[in-house]
């Protein structure tokens, strides 16, 4: 790890001479030298890092990336005070400076006389294998599509285990337990038999949840019941246990579930659950996993227990074939294959049988282009993972260790970024684009790794990819083409985080702080012998706020924390008070986020500690999004800043000379999440400005009412720009114009923008013209529109060309998504948004169409999922033909009350899964449902949709 943090520490120096050549011009050579020595210290750490179970070694380890730390800090301060300070009193900063560093250079060759001492070689004379040696990391991960799924050995088990559950018979088991040790696959195929046809089409709620370790009762069935009943979801995060209880035997009765509970340890937890579960027979059903038998005959003894059997050597091998060998990769194709067949058959042996260990060592091999190299890992894993016999306690004790030897071939600059994922809760998914972020503000993610042309989050991505290639770590992939990123979500499985959180804690790597209620005050890795460390903080529903206040109050400035991280879970929730002026006992952080607070314990309304954040002048990445705690006016003091997310709950009041400024000096901003709707600049013609902040990549909630829209053109490197247009056809215009030059910047690189239009009078001058450029222009990538007011026809707006012998209809227009809202549509608009090719979610409000019919053709709506038709005043007659909408699965209809009947064709529509009526004629409803509860004559068209809701009463 040491060689990572040097590296890290190495490249934000070098970045820092590029980013402010002005201010670093006097002091740039003493900066250099530094970035020298540290070079040649990075040379001996792979040595150093290969011996750390040495206590001298792992001493001497710690001072290096202490020292390394300090070299960055030192250098950081002078950044910050250089951008404060006046001209006068420069030589007073550059004097510190230069004591600083030869402080610095004393230390680094106490280091390398202790590196002889204790015969620690550089890495020119130590053997090393491709991956640690220094230079960019090797990309061997291409992820421009998902991976090809893995499933190997229990496609029987998924098949027999289906049929038991759709089995209805007397004699059908009301609860299937899959159980087994750790690494075997549980999950794996309980989600294969989650997702399997039969079950989808047999069950009309399906619900997963996992319990893990850590667990709540009122948690846990809130999970669940949002699954069953998303649209009740406000009324479920208030609902008492004994109302969740209740309510959830009411679902279970009323409506064919299936409720998987992933991941239950203890016969605690489900003695904790047992109550919100049918005791006799009915018509739902429940499957579990768990590593241990006994919780499975302490559920239920009549229940169907299921333990999978280990891989054969023949399946073991397909595994890793499949994983090590699949068509595509980068390896070398003139390798000798039948002799890696005989290495890997031999390796897979002291696997096992077990599916995580060998995709783990398929996931080295993969990166291992020659022989040579399969041959060394082939002579490391015996002595890593020795033959396994049985696969109890001693066997998983035995996989841990094989874990960490994946983790110690990782390329040092992935090491702490797969560190960082433990930071995060049990089975929780992790939003990449937030992670990318973080990392880049920790530095984790080298500018060294950057291709041409990428951007940062690019290189973060790169290094997602590996992780993911090595089945380190686990992701969903992104559905939308347009998407920046193809990660979506990530997350780590249970063994793989039990590795991440001893190895965390072995290299100081974070402090993990739970303030619980009772009277032990919890601190987890509390003891770091570190001075510089990151901070994690768990602030459960009922915290200590006592004891939490007392930390924040009390702490003093012995460490120096690079981040402070509150976690919590989902609901609204408290700061601890003395944060809010206390704050500045944490000046040296890098990485703040406070997501989702709403308020400070004991306090009932918003509270302003913008002048204490004032003190971080050390931040890159700050977030108080979802929270209404005020920020202003420090934020131009936080000149490093990289990302800002203050799109919080509360109205901001800004002062007019605060509105133009308040920006200007953040020039190092990459991502920018400005407040929606919510934003009062007292003085009209004060905004916002962006001038000068040209490295911005997102920029999100740009609102034409407090936002210069003339800067927009100063914004050359945006990847991502959502925007709001309000008012007259001038500000359109000038939006376009902006927008029209960005885009035609040669270094313009915008690949998703968001548009809505509000009140901006289109059918008048020369809207129509400007709106369909916004629509056509291919380097604008339109993906989002939003329109509220009157339109023209919208064939005026999306015109069709004809290709082809059979003229066929073909539209270029990229928009995934479009919301209409008061257009005052005379034609059907649905012959010309149904050829569009991409869209995803169409969304008609309150009198977009006035017209009597409305027909869905047979090859419209390609990729439509989401669909919502609210009040259409005169709509009379729908069609829906064969073939369209062939994967929406979500279906609104509210407030059309001249609709006599839904159309005929619903019953196509096989991917529907929730249909909601809501405030529709007693006409119309009878039709579906009549009075006494009995199926109406239309029932028939809707009786395939598993989840039907007709205003808030739930069918099937």
């Amino acid at each position: 790890m040491a060689e990572a943090i040097v590296s890290i520490v190495m490249g934000r120096l070098a970045d820092l001479l590029i980013e402010k050549p002005q201010i670093l011009n006097e002091v740039s050579d003493e900066i250099q030298l530094a970035v020298t020595e540290l070079m040649r210290i990075k040379t001996f750490l792979p040595d150093a890092d290969s011996r750390i179970d040495v206590e001298r070694i792992c001493i001497l380890v710690r001072e290096v990336r202490e020292l390394a730390y300090d070299a960055e800090h030192a250098v950081e301060s002078f950044v910050i005070k250089a951008s404060s300070t006046k001209k006068p009193f420069q030589w007073m900063n550059r004097v510190k400076f230069s004591g600083k560093m030869k402080d610095i250079q004393k230390k680094m060759s106490l280091l390398f006389n202790l590196f002889s001492d204790y015969n620690i070689r550089p890495i020119s004379e130590s053997s090393t294998s491709s991956n640690r040696g220094p230079g960019k990391l090797k990309r061997f991960y291409s992820f421009t599509t998902p991976e090809p799924e893995i499933f190997v050995g229990f496609h029987e088990d998924v098949e027999c285990l289906v049929r038991h559950l759709v089995n209805e018979a007397d004699d059908s088991y009301p609860l299937i337990s899959i159980c087994g040790m750790g690494g075997l696959g549980k999950t794996t195929l309980a989600q294969k038999i989650y997702n399997h046809s039969a079950i989808k089409t047999h069950f009309a709620g399906l619900a997963w949840v996992s319990i893990s370790r850590k667990w709540q009762t009122d948690r846990v069935l809130q999970r669940i019941l949002i699954c069953l009943v998303p649209e009740n979801k406000d009324s479920i995060l208030n609902m008492d246990t004994d109302k969740l209880v209740e309510y959830m035997l009411q679902i279970q009765e009323r409506k064919k579930c299936l409720i998987v509970l992933d991941d239950i340890w203890s016969t605690d937890a489900w003695d904790a659950l047992k109550g919100a579960f049918p005791a006799g027979k009915s018509i739902s059903k429940l499957m579990l996993t768990s590593r241990n038998a006994e919780v499975a005959e302490h559920v239920n003894l009549n229940g169907l227990i299921h333990q999978p059997e280990c891989l054969s050597p023949e399946q073991s091998w397909e595994l890793l074939k499949l994983k090590a060998l699949h068509t595509g990769n980068c390896l070398d194709i003139t390798r000798d294959v039948n002799r890696m067949e005989e290495l890997g058959r031999e390796m897979v042996e002291y696997c096992a049988g077990l599916p995580l260990a060998i995709v783990i060592l398929g996931g080295i091999l993969v990166t291992k282009p020659s022989l040579i190299e399969w041959e060394k890992v082939y002579r490391d894993s015996k002595s890593s993972l020795k033959a396994g016999k049985g696969l109890g306690e001693a066997y998983q004790r035995e996989i841990l260790s094989f874990l960490v030897w994946s983790y110690n071939d990782l390329p040092p600059q992935l090491k702490p970024c797969f560190l960082y994922l433990s930071k995060f809760g049990e089975d929780k998914c992790i939003k990449v684009r937030t992670l990318y972020q973080l990392w880049i503000a920790e530095g984790m993610v080298l500018s060294s790794d950057k291709r041409k042309g990428e951007t940062m989050t690019q290189v973060a991505e790169s290094y997602m990819g590996e992780l993911v290639q090595r089945s380190m770590v686990q992701v969903t992939f992104n559905n939308v083409e347009s998407s920046l990123t193809k990660f979506k979500d990530c997350s780590l499985h249970d063994l793989m985080r039990d590795m991440s959180l001893i190895q965390a804690k072995a290299e100081d790597f974070f402090e993990v702080i739970h303030f619980q209620s009772g009277n032990e005050f919890h601190l987890k890795s509390a003891d770091s012998r570190s001075a510089y460390t990151r901070l994690v903080i768990h602030l459960d529903e009922e915290y200590s706020s006592k004891k939490a206040n007392y930390y924040f109050s009390k702490k003093g400035n012995q460490k120096i924390y690079r981040s402070m991280l509150f976690i919590g879970d989902f609901g609204r929730r408290s700061l601890p008070r003395a944060l809010g002026s206390h704050v500045g006992n944490f000046r040296f952080l890098k990485v703040f986020s406070v997501e989702n607070y709403t308020k400070f314990s004991g306090a009932s309304s918003h509270i302003n500690f913008g002048r204490a954040l004032g003190g971080l002048v050390y931040l890159r990445y700050l977030s108080v999004r979802g929270s209404n705690l005020l920020v202003f006016p420090s934020l131009q003091k936080l000149v490093l800043l990289q990302t800002l997310k203050f799109d919080m709950l509360n109205k901001i009041y800004v002062l007019p000379w605060l509105s133009r400024d308040v920006l200007l000096k953040l020039d190092c901003l990459r991502h920018l999440y400005l407040p929606k709707f919510q934003v009062d600049v007292m003085g009209r013609k004060s905004k916002f400005r962006f001038n000068g902040l040209s490295k911005l990549e997102t920029l999100e909630n740009f609102h034409t009412s407090w936002c210069e829209v003339k800067d927009l053109r100063e914004l050359i490197h945006l990847r991502k720009l959502m925007l709001t247009v309000r008012g007259s056809f001038d500000i359109l215009e000038e939006m376009m114009k902006n927008l029209v030059y960005i885009a035609s910047s040669p270094s313009s690189c915008l690949r998703y923008l968001g548009v809505c239009i509000v009140d901006c009078d289109i059918e008048l001058n020369n809207g129509l013209t400007i709106l369909k450029q916004l629509v056509y222009a291919e380097n604008l990538n339109l993906r989002e529109l939003i329109i509220y007011g009157s339109i023209p026809e919208v064939g005026l707006i999306f015109p069709l060309r004809y290709v082809g012998d059979n003229n066929a209809h073909v539209s270029t227009v990229h928009i995934i998504s479009l919301n209409l809202w008061e257009s005052y549509l005379e034609e059907d608009p649905m012959p010309i948004l149904e050829m569009l090719p991409m869209l995803g979610a169409l969304r008609i409000f309150t009198h977009a169409y006035v017209g009597k019919e409305m027909v869905c053709s047979a090859t419209g709506f390609p990729k439509l999922v989401t669909l919502i038709l609210d009040s259409f005043p005169n709509l009379e007659k729908w069609r829906v033909e064969k073939g369209s909408m062939p994967i929406l699965s979500w279906l609104r209809i509210e407030r059309c009350n001249k609709l006599e009947e839904l159309p005929e064709g619903l019953v196509f529509l096989e991917s529907l899964e929730v249909l909601k009526i809501f405030r529709m004629s007693q006409d119309f409803n009878v039709r579906l449902i009549r009075d006494d509860g009995e199926q109406g004559p239309d029932f028939h068209k809707i009786s395939h949709v598993p989840t039907i809701i007709i205003d808030d009463q739930e069918y099937n």
